[in-house]
């Protein structure tokens, strides 16, 4: 068994290294794949970067962390978690091909949001950990039925599909979303079942790289990595929600999550809501963001800042209130 663990250690440590170099190797030379793949941002109205930039997180995400991630669930966990972990990989990838073609081709929304819910139901269709049938909740201490399968599977698809949508639109300034990223999957962590770790840590590296060159503004997240970020992380918190935990039924409670995302989700219903009221399509763009404001108000990165620390600070508290 102690050789067994050493040579699952060793690795692991291989596929995190080989991870984190191809994710840099892809950063590194992003202008040269941006023009190969056609997924360049042009600077053109309303967009304040002056070169063309190109949209890389959804070929990281594709490239570095995905076979990476697929390699370490085929070989190195057991058949309990195997199953699940394919889903959660598959759909990831799809929503970054979804995303990649709308970067190239400029998507419908309407196809978008199709391909989005199917995806989301499928997932939840197929493997019960990522349904939502009942919410528990822990401040105030409640639990509310969804009742019936079929309107579960509807109620997770839509929490999935308006996280993504969320995320999507917070993603207007470099650092912002990815920075929230390795946030998020920083508490979803302290809460994870010890096999799904690796597979965070497998993230996070990637991620991070991201972070760097996207914070540089070297190269844009684009819709192909938020769409997959938001994927991996909206489908990783269901599989966290649906692990039994030590203080309740489970891992982490419907409130801590809603406190996670809440930030981001409300600015979208807020900016939806008002474009609507103002005879507009709630995808039309805009510079009433929450960021916009904090940085109109407190420059820039200072609103980055405020921004991180208010979208994470509630779910951190309470999650600390739930171990002190």
């Amino acid at each position: 068994m102690e050789y067994q663990n050493i040579m699952a250690s060793i690795m692991y440590l291989a596929l995190s290294c080989a991870c984190a170099l191809v994710a840099l190797l892809l950063c590194l030379n992003a202008e040269v794949l941006g023009n190969f793949f056609k997924l360049m941002d042009v600077p053109e109205g309303r967009k304040q970067h002056k070169l063309a930039t190109p949209l890389m997180g959804g070929i990281v995400v594709l490239f570095a962390f995905i076979p990476f991630s697929l390699l370490y669930v085929l070989f190195a966990l057991s058949d309990r978690w195997t199953g699940t972990l394919l889903i959660w990989l598959t759909c990831v990838a799809v929503m970054a091909f979804v995303g990649l073609a709308d970067d190239r081709h400029s998507l419908s929304p309407r196809l978008r949001l199709l391909i989005s819910f199917l995806t989301f139901a499928s997932a939840a269709t197929f493997d019960p950990t990522f349904n939502v049938r009942v919410l528990d909740f822990a401040i105030p201490r409640f639990t509310l039925g969804l009742g019936t399968w079929w309107l579960a599977v509807i109620f997770t698809s839509v929490c999935c599909v308006g996280l993504i949508n969320a995320i999507n639109m917070a993603d207007g300034k470099n650092g912002l979303v990815l920075g929230l990223s390795l946030g998020w999957l920083g508490i979803l962590a302290m809460r994870a079942a010890e096999p799904l770790l690796p597979l965070i840590a497998l993230m996070v590296l990637s991620l991070a790289i991201l972070f760097v060159f996207n914070l540089r503004g070297r190269l844009f997240l684009g819709d192909g990595g938020a769409y997959a970020i938001a994927c991996a992380i909206g489908l990783l918190s269901i599989m966290v929600y649906n692990t039994p935990g030590t203080y309740m039924l489970r891992a982490i409670s419907a409130d801590e999550l809603v406190a996670l995302f809440a930030v981001p989700v409300f600015d979208s219903f807020r900016l939806t809501f008002t474009r609507l009221r103002e005879g507009r399509s709630p995808m039309s763009a805009d510079r009433n963001h929450l960021h916009h404001h904090l940085q109109d108000k407190f420059g820039w990165p200072q609103g980055l800042i405020i921004y991180w620390a208010f979208a994470l600070t509630p779910a951190t508290l309470l999650i600390a209130v739930r171990i002190f």
